[in-house]
């Protein structure tokens, strides 16, 4: 069975909050960071193959191997989604 609770006020309900987006007081957004800008400066990474392999550096500073198909793209580069780092095929397209 359900109750309605009658002492509880719109203001104390948080169930009716709604969340909107404002941009960001940062110059450089919310975590007043370039690092899309700056990752955007490294060339693609060329890969023999269909399937590239990033683990964003390797060792303790890396991130999870994150295996990226760059086949079939033709030669469109492909971003890791942990660290932005862009892969393509070697040549463009191969079949």
């Amino acid at each position: 069975f359900l109750r309605a609770v009658s002492s509880v006020s719109y203001e104390q309900d948080k169930s009716l909050n709604v969340l909107t987006r404002t941009g960001s007081k940062y110059k450089l957004g919310k975590h007043r960071s370039n690092a899309l800008e700056l990752i955007q400066k490294v060339p693609p990474i060329e890969v023999e193959g269909d399937m590239a392999v990033c683990d964003g550096g390797g060792g303790a500073l890396g991130h999870p191997l994150e295996y990226i198909k760059v086949g079939n793209r033709g030669g469109e580069p492909v971003s890791c989604i942990y660290c932005g780092l862009r892969f393509k095929q070697k040549g463009g397209e191969h079949h």
